[in-house]
C-alpha cells in the first residue's frame, strides 16, 4: 500500500457527519503525506531511521532543504502534524474542529503536497538539484 490510499479515507471521514470523523480525517490526511514524503526519501537513498522519529525526520529533512518546493511541502507536513496532534489528543474544546471544513483543507493541503512531490520526483533534473539541497 503506498500512503495516497489514505487520502480516500481522509476523504469519506471528512464527509462524515461530525467531530470525530473529522478530527480522524486530518490524520489520515497527515498519513498521507508523511508516507509520501517517506517513500520519496527512501527513494532518493536516505536511510529511514526507528519507527519513532521518522515524523520528525521526514518533517526536518524538507523543512532544512534548499529547494524552495520540498521546504514547502515539508512546512505543510509541519501544520498537517500539528492539527493531527490538536485532533487526537486536545478533545476540548472542539476548537476548529465544529465543522467539516478543517478536515476537507487538511485533506486538499496534503493532496496538493504529494502531487508537488510527484511533480518533483517526474523530472530527473529537478529532482537531483531537490535532493542534494536536503541537509545530510
Amino acid at each position: 500500500m503506498d500512503g495516497r490510499a489514505f487520502l480516500d479515507v481522509a476523504r469519506d471521514l471528512a464527509a462524515g457527519p461530525g467531530e470525530p470523523h473529522w478530527r480522524s480525517g486530518v490524520g489520515r490526511a497527515y498519513y498521507a503525506l508523511l508516507h509520501e514524503v517517506l517513500d520519496a526519501l527512501r527513494r532518493w537513498g536516505f536511510s529511514l531511521p526507528a519507527r519513532d522519529k521518522v515524523h520528525s525526520f521526514a518533517r526536518l529533512k524538507l523543512i532544512y532543504a534548499t529547494d524552495p518546493d520540498l521546504k514547502r511541502i515539508g512546512l505543510t507536513l509541519e501544520a498537517l502534524g500539528r492539527l493531527r496532534n490538536a485532533a487526537d489528543y486536545q478533545l476540548s474544546p472542539p476548537g476548529p474542529f465544529v465543522s467539516t471544513r478543517i478536515a476537507r483543507t487538511a485533506l486538499a493541503d496534503a493532496e496538493a503536497a504529494i502531487l508537488s512531490l510527484d511533480d518533483l520526483d517526474a523530472d530527473p533534473g529537478r529532482r537531483a538539484s531537490a535532493v542534494v539541497s536536503i541537509p545530510s
